[in-house]
């Protein structure tokens, strides 16, 4: 009875697994976990589901692909696509509802058009990315870049990072338009969720906790850490994660170095170069470490 719940526990777990793995390789991972020998266990140990929850991630992330680099490269060009537009849209949302409750109702119209139209755009933009309408998104990302500041330069003269959103995500979507036909495209569910795990990310209040007392600066310092172990854990496993992840960091890099002002200001900024060199960084150890595992595997 004990190994009866025991596999329904494993198979649970395997369910992070992509589907055609799992109807592979189930039924021998379950055997290779339990083993023929009775056991009183009920649950997994701990060490076991985090090994099978990084196994399935390295899966995802196209460990046992025919050509994992090119799995890596293409689906983490996809997925900083999809990524940089979520941020976008989520700074051009809060940055609208901070207008409008700063004045914005005595001129809802001028706030609409400096603020309101770029989200809906860059929106738009996301959707058909989702959907996998990979051309039509092209052509509705260089549209969010363009008609929003004809209409209204605010956001461009500006630099604000919304804007760069969907001029960092154009040269993305449209070098993944070439993508081989023998890569697949990131699965839909499993892109939204590496989407949104990237925007948590993101969402990290550490910078509103600078000028705070100083046990509220150990509180954000607790949070940012955690919050880089756990994206790390996973990011190590799922390596599309540090490809995806890379875009996302130039939004804010581009409108720190649009509004240092003199060059020797960038010296008082510690955030703004570092967090491109990171960027890099990561997206390099993903590719290399990944072409050194396929070369051990072959």
């Amino acid at each position: 009875m004990s190994s009866d719940v025991l596999e329904k526990r494993y198979r649970m777990l395997l369910r992070a697994y992509p589907a055609g793995y799992r109807r592979e390789r189930a039924d021998e991972l379950i055997d290779t976990l339990i083993g023929d020998e009775p056991t009183t266990r009920r649950w997994p140990s701990v060490r076991q589901a985090a090994s099978l929850i990084r196994g399935a991630l390295r899966v995802h992330g196209g460990s046992t692909a025919a050509r994992p680099t090119a799995v890596l490269l293409w689906q983490g060009i996809h997925l900083g696509a999809m990524a940089v537009l979520a941020l976008g849209v989520l700074i051009g949302l809060d940055d609208l509802v901070e207008a409008f409750q700063f004045g914005g109702f005595l001129d809802p119209l001028a706030v609409l058009r400096d603020q309101g139209i770029q989200p809906v755009m860059v929106s738009a933009a996301l959707v058909a990315l989702v959907a996998g309408r990979a051309r039509a998104a092209a052509v509705l990302v260089v549209a969010a870049a363009v008609v929003p500041t004809v209409i209204s330069p605010y956001l461009f003269l500006n630099g604000l990072p919304q804007w760069w959103a969907p001029v960092v995500a154009t040269p993305l979507i449209v070098v993944g338009l070439r993508r081989p036909a023998d890569v697949p495209p990131a699965p839909r569910a499993n892109a939204v969720l590496v989407t949104a795990g990237i925007l948590a990310l993101h969402l990290i209040p550490a910078d509103g906790f600078r000028h705070a007392d100083i046990s509220s600066q150990i509180v954000a310092a607790t949070m940012v850490i955690a919050a880089a172990a756990a994206f790390l854990w996973v990011a190590t496993a799922d390596q599309r994660l540090l490809i995806a992840v890379a875009p996302t960091f130039l939004l804010g890099t581009l409108y720190q170095l649009g509004n240092a002002g003199p060059t020797g200001e960038l010296l008082y900024r510690p955030d703004a170069l570092p967090s491109l060199v990171v960027a890099i960084l990561m997206a390099a150890t993903a590719v290399v470490s990944t072409r050194l595992r396929q070369r051990t595997r072959a």
